[in-house]
């Protein structure tokens, strides 16, 4: 076939039907644009070619749309990129454009632009549906680009160069957004290194699941990246974090009594890698042991990781056998020396090292020593203490106040010390095992002080929940949202759903996990479905389960605090009351729960 006389008409009506692109980027679009609908075959029932557009707002961004026409004219596709994509990301390189733009097109021609209008869709299904969507456009993308010669690892870079201006997330993240993360997308756009990008996904998922406390499924993508790239020192420290987490969990006042040792801060502080399972009860020495052998394979991998020579001293703090004062000192000075030069550290981290080395100098009898960090951790603490994410910032005041209480107590200040434990009751978590330790030190210094103990002012705000991510569907077996549909027990039966063509049901008895090619959602029903652990924020808080058949007043007494909507998950003519900040959908039938499912969901507009 003579291509010529088509690529002429073509370059003419693509110049035409790129009136609203400014000159001066019309070269490089109209040109790439050119070479790519070559390679393409118009869709049927549209205007043809697409019209594109420049929006100049300092947005990273690019879309697909088609806009109606009157007189029952076909309506007519637009590509639309923003000011800031080119700027940011295209930088003036056409093999970028290309797989961008190939990516819009293909929406076009993929027919992913059309309204579905007798299609009854739900928030949860268009989540899977756009999921789908985007991985077909991205696959057709670049093989237009790489049919219209544009050169294919240059055409990536426009991927790389995404995540270096910042726009990512993890993809559990991506389960509430309108597309999947960037690195499980190149899973599949970089077929050579899947295996690097599987591997940092699992690593950002972790990240997010330490910072909002979900130690145990933190812990099991940090497996999964340590046994495919075993010298990624960081992931061996965040395994060695989140297994130490899971061991301080469980411990209980009796265990800290005996401990002795101040309340010590701790987080999800670790973001990123430069480098790239069984219930368990409080005492449990082998999970200490592990948590030790992994923060040190991490420092013989990497000896300026601060965070992992700091974590190291925490659990000598907390070591089952008692205290290692000594060892404990010797990791938490070093790592309180070392982190006021650590440029990868937030003010967050920075203070809450200072806090647990003034633990460990209150513990050893080193008091002013102690007061000196914590004065030091109270300016850092400062700078932060207005915001958003107020859960670090809450742990570090109320460890400041224990501690600082304890410091006074022991400084030969009694009445003082007893004022601040007045003002710890009132303000920490009463579901934490230091809480009951506080109150029993604040009683026994009001009674040698001969001073009347007052009742604390209860909880300054509403219960927090840690946020809601896995069910273990059977002992021992903990699945996890947006972990590979691999990880599915292999004896679940999958079962078709209806809507996106590759969405199912893998059940096992009360249990149906929904998964394309990850876990999007986790339901329990029937008799046979497990507890769903519930869990206060905050280390050693309270735990709690809520289960299928429980009533609803046991329901709504339990999430008292909690605010719910209405939202439709896998059917349209189903409503679930949705716990946002829980990652939580309850089904009510006939005053009963029906059905718990743990899932995220987009905010409604």
């Amino acid at each position: 076939m003579n291509l010529k006389p088509f690529l002429l008409a073509l370059a003419l009506t693509v110049s035409v039907a790129s009136a609203d692109v400014p000159a001066k980027d019309r070269p490089l679009i109209d040109g790439v644009m050119q070479r790519l609908m070559a390679v393409s075959k118009p869709p049927a029932g549209v205007a043809w070619p697409p019209v594109l557009e420049v929006r100049e707002e300092d947005v990273v961004n690019a879309y697909a749309t088609l806009k109606t026409q009157d007189g029952g004219n076909p309506p007519v596709p637009h590509i639309v990129f923003y000011r800031g994509l080119l700027n940011k990301v295209i930088e003036n390189r056409a093999d970028r454009l290309a797989f961008i733009g190939g990516h819009e097109l293909s929406h076009l021609l993929l027919g992913h632009c059309k309204p579905e209008s007798n299609q009854a869709r739900t928030a949860f299904l268009d989540v899977v549906y756009t999921r789908d969507q985007e991985l077909a456009a991205d696959k057709l993308g670049m093989e237009l680009a790489l049919k219209a010669g544009f050169n294919y690892q240059a055409a990536l870079d426009s991927v790389t160069r995404m995540l270096e201006v910042g726009s990512s997330y993890s993809s559990f993240e991506g389960l509430s957004a309108d597309h999947p993360s960037w690195k499980e997308r190149m899973v599949f756009l970089d077929p050579k290194q899947a295996e690097l990008w599987k591997a940092m996904s699992a690593f950002e998922n972790g990240a997010v699941f330490l910072l909002i406390e979900q130690y145990r499924p933190a812990a099991s993508c940090y497996y999964e990246v340590t046994g495919q790239f075993p010298n990624c020192a960081e992931a061996w420290s965040n395994l060695g974090y989140a297994l130490l987490m899971q061991y301080c969990d469980a411990l209980q006042a009796d265990e800290l009594r005996k401990l002795n040792v101040g309340q010590i801060v701790c987080g999800g502080f670790y973001r990123r890698s430069a480098t790239l399972e069984t219930a368990l009860r409080g005492g449990d020495e082998e999970l200490w042991i592990e948590a030790v052998e992994c923060l040190e394979k991490a420092l013989a991998l990497n000896p300026k990781l601060t965070l992992a020579r700091a974590n190291l001293g925490i659990a000598w703090l907390v070591d089952p056998s008692g205290p290692k004062l000594n060892k404990a000192s010797q990791y938490l000075l070093e790592a309180a020396r070392t982190a006021e030069q650590d440029r990868s550290l937030n003010d967050l981290a920075l203070a809450s090292v200072l806090v647990n080395a003034g633990v460990a100098d209150l513990a050893g009898g080193q008091v002013s020593n102690s007061v000196a960090r914590l004065d030091r951790a109270e300016a850092l603490g400062r700078s932060f203490a207005g915001s958003a994410n107020l859960a670090p910032s809450e742990a570090l005041i109320t460890a400041l106040l224990y501690n600082r209480a304890q410091a006074l107590a022991r400084g030969g200040r009694p009445q003082e010390a007893a004022r601040l434990f007045e003002q710890y009751l009132d303000r920490a978590n009463q579901s934490s095992a230091w809480w009951k330790l506080a109150q029993e030190q604040y009683l026994a210094l009001c009674q040698a002080q001969k001073l009347t103990p007052r009742q604390p002012k209860g909880p300054r705000a509403m219960v927090r929940y840690r946020p809601l991510t896995s069910v273990e569907v059977k002992p021992g077996m903990l699945v996890t949202l947006a972990d590979p549909v691999e990880k599915v027990p292999r004896e679940a039966r999958r079962v078709p759903v209806a809507g996106p063509a590759n969405l199912a049901a893998y059940h096992l008895p009360g249990v149906d996990m929904l998964a394309t090619d990850k876990v999007m959602g986790i339901r329990l029903s029937g008799a046979e479905a497990p507890p769903l652990s519930l869990r206060e924020s905050g280390l050693g808080s309270r735990e709690s389960s809520l289960r299928v058949g429980m009533s609803k007043q046991d329901l709504e007494k339990a999430l008292a605090e909690q605010t719910y909507d209405f939202r439709q998950l896998d059917s349209p003519e189903v409503n679930y009351r949705f716990y946002r900040n829980l990652g939580l959908a309850v089904l009510v039938r006939q005053g009963v729960v029906a059905e718990l499912m743990v899932v995220q969901l987009p905010a409604e507009m």
